[in-house]
């Protein structure tokens, strides 16, 4: 162990607060401690026990409050109370304990600590070793404790090294799941910290955040007008090492075109911001097929229960085939029949470089609203021939059919996203943020299953560094527990696979119960918010009593379990710096910020009914 300061020192011996109390029975996991009568102790805070060995070693137990009891000895009767208490016609003496979960022993020994040993405030020196500070070679600050004090996470089980992953619960709206993952991203991309522990792959490492609520996110290299009037925001940044945090520094943002937008328009529906500051994103045609995202339009999990899926992977990989470059117009295509016989691997078709063709050669297609023309005329020709042979992978005409309509009923829901003139997304910033709050469920679907895809095969054998993290809200719609899906599919790969490759997921949800286990399962770093009291009872890795607490949670504090450290930690993180919403916005006026979120309120009410 460590040797405290001075000052460390002195606070530790003057901070007595009890004994292990003798009358309840003490085991290596959980302990009684009868306070001071002078004492002041509240729930998570961190205690030391010291007591002698016979074979002559000093054995020390940390542990962490989690509850607290007091009662009136001599008392049986309630009446009692008020004789002992009130009038001192009876005696009986007022006592007060905690309850407290041994964190680690040093050494490590499988010993209950002796009753009636001192029991000390762990400060200083004695925290860190409480916390396993000492066995931590990097670590990020990922909150403060109760009395103000950074809480660590080990590195290596956020970089994929030993573990990866983070998860996020809590009840929408309350539990600030997004604030507290985009804190994360503020303490590793715009700290000098997160900065060091990245090294030399800094400037390449790349978040990818996705923007499910209103047009929030999209303000995050603004500072947050709200700051500076929060009390002990400023004080609480500066305990994490911080000394002045404000917005992120190197952002770039992506809005969706217009689903209303005029052909060859690149209209955003976006309120909050100058388009100027926005870049509008889609896919060309030739991206699309190229790339073989029409399995992205079908990603409904209801769709893996029919043969449909049978007609998409036979299409897409005709598409690919018959799919050559328009002369003169970047990202359209012409559709013909091939006469280089290309193989039927995708991959194998996408790595090869194809002469450009002229118009009059075939089909040029240069949206969704093409492809989806072309299509109908080779699978529901009007000759009443039937479908073209080598495009149904051989099902009944009904499937077919049914392929049809599903591909009809995403023109309006995704057909603007596809089409020449938009712009990749690229993770060219260090933080990408990418708008799909306006989108259509389906399109949504089809955004972050392509952003996954790209991302997740962009790294196969590129090695784990430079690290790719992905923030994803709403984790449940892309990967619910029943079901399965295109998207749902790559999750689960990054969930498993994804560490090793540098792909990173933070992903945040209501409901743990709802998402698919392996996502969860393979989250080194848990964190939980405010919890449905229905719902407590599905997070196993929380004590009973943090389960109830954690219904009672007020906006910012959160329960935060990692691996070094056996129990979960309750902590609270500072008021953001930067903002988290329009209203927030410290560049926009008073009268701006008001019009576009009242214009977000109304989209969000349109589309809820």
């Amino acid at each position: 162990m460590n040797t405290p300061d001075a000052r460390d020192a002195a606070a530790f011996f003057q901070e007595e607060i009890g004994l292990v109390d003798g009358s309840m029975d003490s085991t290596t996991r959980r302990f009684s401690i009868l306070l001071r009568d002078d004492a002041v102790v509240q729930l998570d805070d961190l205690v030391e026990v010291s007591q002698p060995l016979p074979d002559g070693r000093t054995l020390a137990h940390y542990a962490i409050v989690m509850e607290g009891f007091g009662r009136i000895e001599g008392a049986e009767l309630p009446a009692d109370t008020r004789r002992i208490a009130g009038d001192k016609t009876m005696p009986g003496e007022t006592v007060r304990r905690v309850e407290v979960q041994v964190l680690r022993t040093v050494p490590e020994l499988w010993l209950p600590p002796a009753p009636g040993s001192v029991v000390r405030r762990a400060v200083g020196v004695h925290r860190a070793n409480a916390l396993f500070g000492d066995q931590m070679e990097q670590k990020l600050p990922v909150g403060l404790d109760q009395s103000g004090q950074p809480v660590y996470a080990d590195w290596s089980f956020m970089n994929g090294e030993k573990g990866g992953h983070i998860s996020i619960s809590g009840i929408s709206g309350v539990a600030t799941k997004t604030s507290y993952a985009l804190f994360l991203l503020y303490m590793l991309f715009e700290t000098e910290q997160g900065r060091q522990l990245l090294g030399h792959w800094a400037p390449q490492t790349r978040a990818l955040v996705l923007s499910v609520k209103g047009e929030d996110a999209l303000h995050l290299d603004r500072p947050n007008a709200r700051f500076n009037s929060t009390p002990g925001a400023a004080e609480a940044w500066h305990s994490l090492g911080v000394s002045d945090p404000g917005g992120f520094q190197r952002v770039r943002l992506y809005a969706p075109r217009s689903g209303g937008a005029k052909p060859g328009a690149l209209a955003t529906d976006v309120k909050s911001r100058p388009a100027a500051d926005l870049i509008t994103y889609g896919w060309s045609p030739e991206e699309f097929i190229r790339k073989g995202l029409l399995k992205f339009c079908f990603s409904d999990a209801a769709d893996a229960r029919s043969q449909v899926p049978y007609v998409e992977q036979r299409v897409r990989v005709q598409m690919s085939r018959w799919a050559y470059p328009l002369e003169g117009e970047p990202g359209a295509v012409v559709l013909c029949e091939p006469d280089d016989s290309p193989s039927f691997n995708l991959e194998r078709i996408a790595e090869m470089r194809r002469p450009h063709r002229r118009a009059e050669a075939g089909r040029p297609v240069r949206s969704f609203s093409d492809l989806v023309d072309f299509l109908t005329g080779l699978l529901a020709p009007d000759d009443g021939q039937g479908p073209r042979p080598g495009w149904t992978a051989g099902v009944q005409e009904g499937t077919v059919q049914a392929f049809l309509r599903r591909l009809y009923a995403q023109v309006p829901r995704l057909g603007h996203l596809i089409s020449t003139g938009v712009h990749s997304i690229k993770l060219e910033e260090p933080i990408t943020v990418v708008d799909i709050h306006s989108l259509h469920d389906d399109a949504q679907r089809f955004v972050v299953g392509s952003l996954l895809s790209e991302i997740f095969e962009s790294k196969q054998g590129q090695g784990r560094e430079p690290l790719r993290f992905v923030l994803l809200d709403e984790l449940n719609k892309y990967a619910p527990r029943e079901g399965s899906s295109p998207i749902k599919e790559i999750l689960v790969d990054i969930a498993q696979r994804g560490r090793s490759l540098g792909v990173l997921l933070i992903g945040a949800q209501q409901a743990a119960s709802q998402v698919e286990p392996a996502l969860i399962s393979n989250a080194a770093l848990k964190v939980v918010g405010r919890l449905d009291a229905g719902e407590a009872d599905t997070y196993r890795f929380l004590s009973s009593e943090l389960r109830e607490r954690a219904a009672r949670f007020l906006p910012g504090t959160m329960v935060l379990d990692q691996p070094l450290i056996p129990a979960p930690l309750p902590i609270h993180f500072p008021f953001p710096a930067f903002a988290t919403s329009v209203g927030e916005d410290a560049g926009l006026s008073g009268e701006k910020r008001a019009e576009a979120e009242a214009d977000t309120f109304a989209r969000v009410m349109r589309s809820s009914t």
